[in-house]
């Protein structure tokens, strides 16, 4: 989306348009998701559906949109960002055991650090990085799941080949055959929008 379509979908969302919140929020669902996938650890992950977490936060966003006082998208990004982790943090508290409680939350913590606290940056740096990160997730949810899955695994995550060989429960070739098909995806998606 450019950045013009973007502004205006906010500036009509301030004035109180719910189609254009509506709107606001759908473009920023895949980058929700991606940012819960990095928090969820493996075993949660198996009990809790991204899905329901990104819901919570846009139905959350949507409910609490006249308390955004933003103007910018790096604000309106970072405002949905403090909402989706406290939602991730609660999702959490509640999966997981009492003796895991506090290890969940400390493995949840350090992973939505590097995702989160844009506030440290300067505001064209927060508005760079946000337009990134969203972008980044659009292109990974437009091209073939296990590919953006496999990317995502092996280049943001960092797991090794053979984890991803478990994983997709496929040789090693087939997996690094599906990172390449990714990757090119990847490239002409994102060479074609620029």
């Amino acid at each position: 989306m450019r950045n013009s379509e973007y502004q205006r979908l906010l500036n009509e969302s301030l004035q109180g348009n719910q189609e254009a919140i509506g709107q606001l929020l759908d473009r920023h669902r895949p980058y929700l998701k991606f940012v819960t996938q990095r928090a969820l650890d493996g075993r949660l992950q198996a009990r809790v559906d991204d899905s329901d977490i990104v819901q919570q936060t846009c139905l959350s966003a949507l409910r609490n949109f006249q308390q955004f006082d933003g103007k910018e998208e790096a604000q309106f990004v970072a405002w949905l960002q403090k909402i989706h982790e406290r939602n991730i943090q609660d999702t959490i508290r509640r999966h997981a055991g009492a003796e895991k409680r506090a290890v969940g939350n400390e493995v949840a913590g350090s992973r939505l650090e590097g995702l989160f606290h844009l506030e440290t940056l300067s505001p064209s740096q927060r508005v760079m990085q946000a337009e990134d990160a969203v972008r980044l997730a659009e292109v990974l949810a437009s091209i073939p799941a296990d590919q953006g899955e496999a990317v995502r695994l092996r280049h943001i995550e960092g797991w090794s080949l053979a984890d991803l060989e478990q994983h997709f429960g496929r040789s090693e070739t087939a997996v690094a055959s599906l990172i390449k098909r990714g990757l090119e995806n990847l490239r002409k998606r994102l060479n074609g929008d620029a």
